[in-house]
């Protein structure tokens, strides 16, 4: 776990987001993909990131839409959180970057 990642969490009153948790994780390319619609390129990258568990994370396996991961400027959308086993060892976030 080398790769430096930030966690933010949406607020529902003001819509901005604000930082919940800084660390660090293994990041892993799942996915990728590119197609055009109406003369626009799209990619779309989805990777792993595997964190050691820690409690305050907890609520981000239930509530994928209310955070995202920030990782080298990019801003990641959570679509997945999974505790193996629900043993609280390490957790793996599936997310996806968009770029157009």
């Amino acid at each position: 776990m080398n790769k430096f990642i930030k966690i933010e969490k949406l607020d529902p009153e003001t819509e901005k987001w604000n930082k919940y948790y800084e660390g660090y994780a293994e990041v892993n390319k799942a996915t990728g993909k590119e197609y055009f619609n109406a003369k626009t390129n799209i990619t779309q990258n989805t990777y792993n990131f595997k964190l050691r568990y820690i409690s305050k994370l907890e609520d981000t396996i239930f509530n994928t839409n209310q955070y995202r991961i920030i990782y080298k400027n990019n801003i990641f959308d959570i679509k997945n959180v999974d505790d193996k086993q629900e043993k609280r060892l390490k957790l793996t976030f599936v997310a996806d970057c968009v770029t157009i």
